[in-house]
């Protein structure tokens, strides 16, 4: 078993004696990292703070220095490197040098797919990605823009073809996954994107869409409410949450924004529970801190009472198969 596989199974070990056990174990460095590329994008979408103009990072990029100093430190110890969290991370000036430095970490990135040009997917066919997500929420221009504000569903949709035949024609083992974000606005279209993503042989799932302000829940959410992650009751929309003690990401995985910000996860969108900053620290004494301690203490305690947890779907599934 490889030392990254052993690290993730000792990583499960430190949260289950702490949650079941009470008894607190160092957790070793985390067996899943994201890393926020860029914290700009080329689209509007309305329930996405960058898009919403609401995120407001001092740096739209993450410097390069930065991203190496996490793939040495990670580096023999982690499974997979998410390398993207609220922008577009193909608009990073740097995107293939980065994508390079975590080729032991199974990189995975999510693209809107507007910048799959020709020579573009050449690179990525021959990049160590394991997977490439990009968003197709429509099989028709006029819905998949009802959400992809100032997004190119041609644009798109040819690009994807390009990298798909690409990636065939050079015999590339990177993997294509469309997602489709569910809204009430495009759930009649499933089985067209469906049938789109076979036809390019990309792996497909259903995607349940989270809102920015819950008074809005009731202009997206789909039908089926299965794939929803908002109920209504009394009247009133609410997230479907589960507010069990403890999470075990706290102990997996981080989040690194695009201004070295280590934060405990993607919920943590504003960066409003920063753990240190690696500009000026290390990942290992972030990670391993005193005020990372307290919070995975405090969220074992009263995850209930922590904001970042009131709209997590803990425990529900949030992707699907058609």
């Amino acid at each position: 078993m490889s030392a990254p596989h052993l690290n993730a199974i000792y990583s499960v070990f430190s949260y289950g004696m702490k949650r079941y056990a009470g008894f607190s174990v160092t957790p070793p460095l985390p067996p899943a990292i994201n890393i926020e590329l860029s914290s700009r994008c080329n689209l509007s979408c309305p329930e996405c703070v960058t898009g919403a103009g609401l995120l407001k990072r001092d740096k739209d990029f993450i410097d390069t220095t930065i991203a190496e100093k996490i793939a040495g430190e990670l580096s023999g110890r982690t499974l997979s490197a998410w390398l993207y969290f609220q922008g577009e991370p193909m608009m990073h000036p740097e995107f293939f040098v980065i994508v390079s430095l975590f080729r032991k970490m199974n990189p995975v990135i999510s693209t809107n797919g507007h910048f799959l040009s020709e020579e573009n997917c050449r690179i990525l066919a021959g990049s160590p990605l394991k997977k490439i997500i990009i968003p197709y929420d429509g099989a028709t221009k006029v819905t998949y823009n009802k959400y992809r504000a100032g997004g190119d569903h041609a644009r798109v949709t040819e690009g994807i073809r390009r990298l798909a035949d690409t990636i065939k024609n050079r015999g590339s083992r990177v993997r294509i996954e469309l997602q489709m974000l569910l809204g009430r606005y495009n759930e009649h279209e499933i089985e067209g994107v469906a049938a789109f993503a076979a036809s390019v042989n990309a792996d497909f799932r259903i995607k349940s869409m989270q809102v920015l302000d819950i008074e809005r829940a009731e202009d997206w959410m789909p039908s089926d409410t299965g794939r929803s992650r908002y109920i209504k009751s009394e009247g009133k929309w609410k997230p479907v949450s589960s507010m069990t003690r403890g999470c075990l990401r706290m102990w997996t995985s981080a989040v690194v924004t695009a201004d070295g910000d280590v934060v405990p996860c993607c919920f943590d969108k504003f960066a409003g529970h920063s753990m240190g900053n690696l500009t000026d620290q290390t990942f290992s004494g972030i990670w391993h801190g005193e005020k990372y301690r307290t919070f995975r203490d405090y969220v074992i305690r009263s995850r209930a009472s922590m904001d970042i947890c009131s709209g997590c779907p803990q425990g529900r599934r949030i992707l699907f198969k058609s």
